[in-house]
């Protein structure tokens, strides 16, 4: 948590945002926010999680991201990509309880890549960071023979 500023204070900040670079990411989910969806669609309205994800930087630093899941059906399959990217869900199979994978996302590890985006039409002049959940592999067993 911040320092309260006083107005005497100088200020140098000028985003609370890591610009993250394109590529392939170690991270750990940090927390989860709930909310409901705000945009100016038919999704507005709809229950929605944010999840925040510290990234293991090149350098040995970390970043934190943050990435915006709806919970309604159309957005179904980036849940997925969520849940085989921690490891709790496992290709092929549903997801037993929504609710509970939600609430044990906190300390999770995960590998994510990101990528950047140019913005189309009116939002030409924006950048953004596409964040993809990558799946975990899940650990061989040792087999037999022994």
């Amino acid at each position: 948590m911040g320092n309260v500023l006083d107005l005497n204070d100088s200020i140098n900040q000028e985003s609370q945002f890591t610009d993250v670079p394109e590529g392939e990411y170690d991270g750990r989910i940090d927390h989860v926010e709930q909310s409901l969806c705000q945009w100016a669609n038919e999704y507005n309205g709809n229950p929605m999680r944010t999840v925040y994800v510290n990234l293991t930087m090149p350098d040995g630093s970390e970043a934190q991201i943050s990435e915006n899941f709806v919970l309604n059906s159309d957005f179904e399959w980036k849940l997925s990509q969520l849940f085989l990217g921690t490891g709790q869900k496992k290709k092929g199979e549903p997801l037993p309880n929504l609710g509970k994978a939600l609430a044990e996302l906190p300390g999770l590890t995960c590998k994510v890549k990101v990528k950047k985006t140019q913005g189309k039409g009116d939002k030409a002049d924006k950048t953004y960071t596409n964040i993809t959940f990558l799946e975990k592999k899940q650990a061989k067993g040792w087999g037999g023979g022994f």
